[in-house]
């Protein structure tokens, strides 16, 4: 009995230490730009649209508002005025008894706040993962049709591999990129104008760090996902 819970001890502080090292190791990388080169690595990957999309695709994200909601209703709608006889799919679960005050609903009405007609915009509301998303918009539409899918620019690579997977012929993806902030504009600028760094200005603990931390994570999580449906057969 002993030696099993020797053992078993032995076994915890190895789990903590590999622990410990993996988060160090996390914390040292925030530091670097890596976690955004990772991040955004498969926004740059994707095809490029070779055939003017017929659907533009919105693959939808947590509730409205929301970051990845509301920034991917604005790259869609970018995209519908840039292709203006292409139609809208809105994928987003949604209780069809109360689809008014969904999540969903709220998304369309972000899209026409941004100059969408209601009539360019259809719904799929069963799918609850990208692959259900794919496999029910492709028994709503031809396969053959072009079409571009919206998403974050760590979602994009499995979104495009998994509706070319259920049949989809020409597929392409529009990375949900958001702008930097300029960093010059937190730190103060002597009388000659050169930039002086303040002593509590350190961008780069106060934001970059903290940003790159959840890259790192989503990126983790994206990895994860990818091999998930490697071994499912999704992709």
């Amino acid at each position: 009995m002993k030696k099993i819970a020797r053992l078993f001890l032995k076994a915890i502080r190895i789990f903590i230490s590999i622990t410990g090292l993996f988060a160090l190791i996390m914390i040292a990388l925030s530091f670097t730009d890596y976690p955004y080169f990772a991040y955004h690595w498969t926004g740059n990957k994707t095809i490029s649209q070779t055939n003017i999309p017929a659907y533009i695709i919105v693959m939808g994200a947590g509730g409205i508002p929301s970051e990845q909601g509301l920034i991917r209703c604005y790259f869609a709608a970018e995209l519908a005025k840039q292709y203006p006889n292409s139609k809208l799919i809105v994928a987003l679960p949604a209780d069809s008894i109360d689809f008014e005050t969904s999540d969903h609903s709220r998304m369309i009405d972000e899209l026409m706040v941004r100059g969408v007609h209601k009539q360019r915009i259809f719904s799929e509301t069963k799918g609850s993962s990208t692959y259900t998303q794919a496999r029910n918009i492709a028994q709503m539409i031809p396969v053959t049709t072009p079409i571009q899918l919206v998403s974050s620019p760590v979602h994009l690579y499995r979104s495009i591999k998994t509706f070319e997977k259920v049949g989809f012929k020409s597929v392409s993806g529009k990375a949900t990129v958001e702008q930097s902030f300029d960093e010059s504009l937190l730190f103060l600028k002597n009388d000659k104008g050169k930039i002086a760094k303040s002593p509590d200005a350190n961008p780069g603990f106060r934001y970059n760090m903290w940003s790159y931390l959840q890259y790192e994570i989503a990126v983790l999580r994206e990895w994860a996902a990818i091999v998930w449906y490697k071994i499912r057969g999704y992709i």
